[in-house]
């Protein structure tokens, strides 16, 4: 995999209460011409969280995931990458979100 990939990720919106929705969205730029990405990836370490995005019909890939209502008030970090076809892992980048009250 190309390991300078453009990876373009938005939460909209950037931020939200305990109980609303976390809503990402994610396009990769700059594949090259041999890369196929198989999956993109969201994950929260410090929280388990560990999921496969949704592939959606223009090659952009989406997440939504319910804020806890026990989520702590602050930011957090959460990371994104790509597994090709063969699986190879991209690069992975870092997404803020913060929880407000």
């Amino acid at each position: 995999m190309h390991e300078m990939y453009e990876l373009k990720a938005i939460f909209t919106p950037n931020e939200g209460k305990r109980g609303d929705w976390a809503k990402l969205k994610v396009e990769y730029g700059n594949l090259g011409d041999s890369v196929e990405i198989d999956k993109s990836i969201v994950r929260i370490s410090d929280y388990g969280i560990y999921d496969a995005m949704k592939r959606e019909e223009d090659g952009s890939f989406t997440w939504s995931y319910p804020i806890p209502y026990e989520a702590p008030i602050q930011t957090y970090e959460i990371e994104v990458y790509a597994i090709d076809k063969i699986g190879n892992k991209g690069p992975k980048q870092t997404v803020i979100f913060t929880v407000t009250s």
